[in-house]
């Protein structure tokens, strides 16, 4: 037995320490001195107050994730950035009757790098599985992977067109590559609000116009042009951007309309 104080006796045995109470002295669990709560009191006091302070940070992180200006400020430095990367002088791919040919090894990392870069970007902002589930995420990150391929294709295309003095007649075809998968990303969060809705259409939007504007960016790096970045900055605005805006828009009415009917 040791003694640490005049009424507070601890009986050892091995490595156990046990209080010994003085009889018809209060509990150790209950015991209050001087308006201070029993220790289980202020232990669930503490956890109370960690959850309430744990809710409020989720909350104020969620409500700054749902804000599309964010989304739209890191999707145009995006495309800044690799507009002008890829104005540097790739070997770019020819093109003959049948389409693209000798695709450049190094055209294919640079553009495998990009694609990783803005998927990275689009899920870090968007985080689909908190909106979506995990089943609901997974369809997003296919759709997602999907529109990569498609864009990465068009933009191998539009560089096949430098230096051959043609120009490349379907415009408006391009228009549809940022548009499908937006209004398919607001489908699937069709249950989950308007602001999911357009963050979800959004996400798609940092693979879409980035990479669209390198393929326009690869078309305006060859010798015989006199595009410059401007030039390329506002065909991604007509070709891109624009058409973005439109699907984000649709989405965004989709459930008003719904609701009016």
């Amino acid at each position: 037995m040791t003694q640490d104080a005049s009424t507070r006796l601890h009986l050892v045995t091995d490595n156990h320490v046990a209080p010994v109470e003085p009889a018809g002295a209060e509990p150790l669990g209950q015991r209050r001195v001087d308006g201070v709560p029993a220790d289980g009191s202020v232990m669930a006091d503490l956890l109370r107050r960690a959850e309430e302070l744990d809710a409020r940070v989720a909350a104020e992180t969620t409500s700054r994730s749902l804000r599309p200006a964010g989304t739209v400020a890191v999707g145009a430095g995006l495309t800044v950035l690799l507009v002008l990367l890829a104005r540097q002088p790739w070997q770019l791919p020819g093109r003959d009757a049948g389409g693209v040919t000798d695709v450049p090894q190094s055209l294919v990392t640079f553009l495998l790098m990009c694609t990783l870069l803005c998927v990275w970007a689009a899920g870090r902002l968007t985080r689909p599985a908190q909106l979506l589930g995990s089943a609901g995420a997974q369809l997003w990150w296919a759709l997602l992977a999907g529109a990569a391929l498609v864009t990465v294709a068009a933009d191998l295309s539009l560089a096949s067109f430098a230096g051959t003095g043609q120009r490349p007649t379907d415009t408006l075809l391009r228009c549809l590559v940022p548009i499908v998968p937006a209004v398919l990303a607001g489908a699937l969060a069709s249950r989950a609000g308007r602001s999911a809705r357009v963050r979800l259409a959004l996400g798609t939007g940092l693979v879409t116009v980035p990479l669209a504007a390198v393929g326009w960016a690869l078309l305006s790096s060859s010798a015989r042009t006199t595009a410059g970045v401007a030039d390329v900055l506002a065909m991604t605005g007509v070709a891109a951007a624009a058409p973005l805006a439109i699907a984000v828009a649709f989405v965004a009415a989709d459930r008003r309309g719904r609701s009016a009917r």
